[in-house]
């Protein structure tokens, strides 16, 4: 396995797709950055008040090696639901694992929106943290 912190060129992990309901990831988590979300053309994404929109990037470890799940909106809800309710202080070194539960209701002019759930473990303690 490569290791992330050492590997060249930056994150360029593959997306980690939800297109059916029932579809899940689950993984360490490497690293998560903050984006300002960008529309197919690079323009940045606003609110109706102005506000920069942004999406969470969750590297986590994968069967294949790494990948990344994007999240934004409900995921983002179930995501910060699930750390809060284990008390997580840090996304990192947990276990993270996203489910595609179903679509919610569509708002007239836009799609159906994603429903996530997920779940958030703990990270192991290390015994290495215990030699300072």
């Amino acid at each position: 396995m490569t290791d992330i912190f050492l590997s060249e060129g930056g994150n360029k992990y593959p997306a980690l797709k939800f297109d059916n309901p029932g579809d899940s990831h689950t993984g360490k988590v490497i690293e998560v950055k903050k984006l300002e979300d960008r529309d197919p053309a690079g323009n940045v994404k606003t609110w109706d008040n102005g506000d920069t929109r942004y999406v969470f990037v969750f590297t986590i470890t994968t069967t294949d090696g790494f990948g990344n799940l994007w999240a934004r909106g409900n995921m983002v809800k179930a995501i910060r639901e699930a750390a809060t309710a284990i008390g997580a202080s840090t996304m990192v070194g947990t276990t993270l694992s996203v489910k595609f539960t179903g679509l919610g209701e569509a708002k007239k002019g836009f799609n159906a929106p994603k429903l996530f759930k997920a779940k958030v473990e703990a990270a192991a303690k290390d015994d290495s943290e215990s030699m300072w």
